[in-house]
């Protein structure tokens, strides 16, 4: 609990040898459109502001990055990293739409 400050990289596995059932993210940019980027302050931190997304909608549209903790109410956490992949294809259907509409 609490924040955390870190001197140098913060790192994940990532390598295909720790992966199976690899495939492209299908739909990306219709999956981008569904989630909704908010700010807000935090309640429980003597309204702090902040950003990000909140994470009962995200159980919605994306629910591999949604967490239940065990704790007393089971709040869920985001695992704001993990949305890297579905950005990444978005912006990719987007450059694709967009050089159909330049005649690419």
């Amino acid at each position: 609990a609490g924040a955390a400050t870190f001197n140098n990289d913060v790192t994940a596995f990532s390598d295909a040898r720790l992966k199976d059932n690899v495939e492209t993210i299908p739909n990306a940019l219709e999956t981008v459109c569904a989630m909704r980027g908010v700010n807000f302050t935090r309640n429980d931190n003597n309204d702090q502001p902040g950003t990000g997304v909140i994470a009962q909608e995200m159980q919605e549209v994306f629910p591999v990055v949604v967490k239940e903790n065990n704790d007393e109410n089971n709040t869920l956490s985001v695992s704001y990293g993990n949305l890297v992949g579905v950005l990444i294809e978005s912006i990719k259907e987007l450059k694709a739409e967009i050089d159909e509409l330049k005649g690419n």
